[in-house]
């Protein structure tokens, strides 16, 4: 009778510890949920967000955007325009909270800027967690 009891007690607790979400999965579930609800999502007027995705292998959140208009265009989209846009985008990581829980578990976080006119990469930059 004590070994029904005691399976009756650990019953819960293990559907309760079984069922917990890892680290890996919350970041899919929540890239999915938030591309699923938000996006696209126009940024600005040259910019929209087109999704956020997670690659559990290399443990990187993905965010895709589709630039057009004047930022579509090779005489704006300079190295050096690149070069600020990387700047900003690295202090943007640094500093925000929101992403507080990503970077305590070492997420990288890539950004890639897509053509509207060509479909191909205008940039992409990706930062580990030596760089923030």
């Amino acid at each position: 009778m004590s070994k029904l009891k005691f399976i009756l007690l650990c019953l819960p607790l293990w559907g309760l510890f079984s069922c917990q979400e890892s680290f890996d999965d919350r970041c899919a579930r929540e890239a999915r949920e938030y591309t699923e609800k938000q996006c696209p999502h126009r940024m600005d007027e040259c910019t929209v967000m087109d999704s956020l995705t997670y690659d559990r292998q290399t443990r990187t959140l993905n965010y895709y955007y589709t630039v057009e208009g004047a930022l579509d265009n090779d005489s704006v989209m300079t190295d050096q325009a690149c070069e600020e846009l990387k700047k900003m985008l690295h202090k943007n990581v640094t500093n925000s909270v929101g992403l507080k829980s990503y970077k305590e578990n070492d997420i990288n976080f890539r950004y890639c800027y897509y053509s509207k006119s060509s479909g191909k990469i205008r940039f992409q930059v990706r930062f580990t967690p030596e760089d923030y």
